[in-house]
């Protein structure tokens, strides 16, 4: 696939937060879902850690992906749709998770057959993100799952944070196609709870958006945060991330991993993340002392 940076766009924008229709309208009372479909990659990390099984009746396409999901094992023992209305409705759920970037002809078409719909938004914090997980808790009748799941979240923000003294240092994620997370992303502010710096904020990135290699190399940062290509050769967008004019930069400037799929969701996805953000800053800061040791 050409220009993968555009996936990875796309893939963020799939991505969700709870937002109720009529939200000022008194809330009803549903009975506990017992056949639950997710129609969104964001939405089903959360499904598959809060819901037993069982009651999982499908969750959508993009979890196999392992380029793109951080379930794609666990996603292999469920059945997965490709957001059509006729594969949901087979299905006959009582309780549809889907986005706002989920096929809307899907979305009217379970209206008019009385199937039940929570509709979601992009999270853009930390904060929002928990919320969301209480959330769909709550849907789910899985309130004690839910609060278990944010104390693991808590935990890893916790436990991610640098030692006291630690000098941040400063880094830029960059992704297939120049793709860097702003500073009002979730993949921003993880970034600040780890001591890394961010640099899109010198050029005032605050969202998911390409960053120059031009601007890159005239201030390099201390750590730069690249994401693994797919197999066999590079494509166009991934051949970016290994320009020579990176490569000529190696004495000043370290390349650790950060997998773009830590970029598309947040929820449960953020342990992994923060996991991921942890080693590469304990990595670069050992490059970097063995270096200034010479």
């Amino acid at each position: 696939m050409k220009h993968r940076f555009l996936y990875v766009a796309a893939a963020i924008a799939l991505c969700a937060t709870f937002n109720s229709v009529g939200a000022a309208e008194p809330a009803i009372k549903h009975p506990v879902p017992l056949r639950i479909v997710s129609l969104n990659l964001c939405l089903d990390t959360i499904l598959v850690e809060l819901s037993p099984p069982e009651r999982i009746a499908a969750i959508s396409h993009y979890s196999l992906d392992p380029w793109r999901s951080t379930i794609a094992e666990r996603a292999r023992q469920f059945p997965i749709t490709y957001e059509t209305a006729e594969e949901v409705v087979a299905l006959k759920p009582d309780l549809v998770l889907t986005s706002r970037h989920s096929a809307t002809a899907t979305r009217h078409a379970l209206t008019r057959v009385g199937i039940r719909f929570e509709l979601f938004d992009v999270p853009d914090s930390i904060v929002a993100s928990i919320a969301q997980v209480r959330q769909v808790a709550a849907l789910l009748g899985r309130e004690a799952a839910g609060e278990a799941l944010v104390a693991r979240i808590e935990a890893a923000l916790e436990t991610s944070r640098p030692p006291a003294g630690f000098v941040p240092l400063t880094a830029a994620v960059y992704q297939p196609g120049g793709l860097t997370a702003g500073i009002d992303t979730v993949t921003g502010q993880l970034m600040r709870v780890v001591g890394l710096e961010n640099v899109a904020e010198r050029y005032g990135i605050r969202e998911f958006r390409p960053l120059s290699l031009e601007l890159l190399v005239s201030s390099p940062p201390q750590v730069l945060l690249v994401g693994d290509t797919s197999p066999g050769a590079p494509t166009h967008a991934e051949s970016v991330v290994q320009h020579r004019v990176l490569r000529s930069l190696q004495s000043r400037m370290t390349r650790e991993l950060f997998p773009v799929r830590m970029l598309y969701c947040a929820g449960p996805t953020m342990i992994d993340a923060l996991g991921a953000l942890v080693q590469a800053r304990d990595d670069a800061q050992r490059t970097i002392h063995a270096r200034s040791s010479l």
